[in-house]
């Protein structure tokens, strides 16, 4: 873990001036309006055809202060229980099911918890994809982050960090596997939020 160090705080520093420039840039935002809110309304009609789109919505009226309808929570937190014991739910499922949660605190079977927990360690250990990673590791830390489960870990954080950056080109750009040539700024994003994620997880080792 030692040898990986300088990388990972190297992508903390990263990630504090990113930070710090979003909060330069949000100085300069208007206050919200009853136009904005009226267009979120319009945008999010409260039929949302996935989790995703879910998470979105709701985030987007408590951002906007948009009052949420009890049949709306209601509805997101079946889907969300639904999507934890389902064996056909996708990583990415699983990771807006979780986010969802995070907004709404729904209620969530322990068993359940046990259960997601197991299939995202296991899909960090086998992952090979950029959204992989990103779907699995942070997951777990919204795991983490919501108290749903104490002793969380990672078996081998620094193999992981390695197989991360194994899809790093020499141009400095990323590619989303090790199958897919094809490189973006997205792609990027998605690599400093996965290694974000797994710095998360392993803070413990820094302490």
């Amino acid at each position: 873990m030692a040898r990986s160090l300088p990388g990972f705080l190297a992508l903390i520093v990263a990630v504090a001036l990113i930070c710090c420039s979003f909060a330069a840039a949000a100085s300069t935002f208007q206050p919200i309006s009853e136009s904005h809110r009226s267009a979120a309304l319009e945008t999010f009609d409260r039929s949302y055809g996935s989790l995703e789109e879910t998470y979105e919505a709701l985030q987007t009226f408590d951002v906007l202060g948009v009052e949420r309808k009890p049949d709306v929570g209601t509805a997101a937190c079946q889907s969300v229980s639904q999507t934890l014991v389902s064996s056909s739910s996708t990583l990415k499922d699983i990771f807006y099911a979780l986010k969802v949660n995070g907004v709404l605190k729904c209620e969530v079977d322990a068993d359940s918890v046990e259960g997601i927990v197991s299939t995202l360690q296991t899909a960090v250990g086998s992952a090979s994809s950029l959204l992989e990673f990103y779907h699995s590791i942070g997951g777990l830390v919204l795991v983490k982050n919501q108290a749903l489960k104490d002793d969380l870990y990672l078996a081998d954080a620094e193999g992981v960090f390695r197989s991360i950056k194994a899809l790093s080109q020499s141009d400095g750009r990323w590619r989303y596997s090790s199958s897919n040539p094809e490189s973006s700024t997205y792609a990027a994003g998605i690599y400093f939020l996965s290694n974000l994620f797994l710095i998360f997880l392993t803070c413990s080792f820094f302490i």
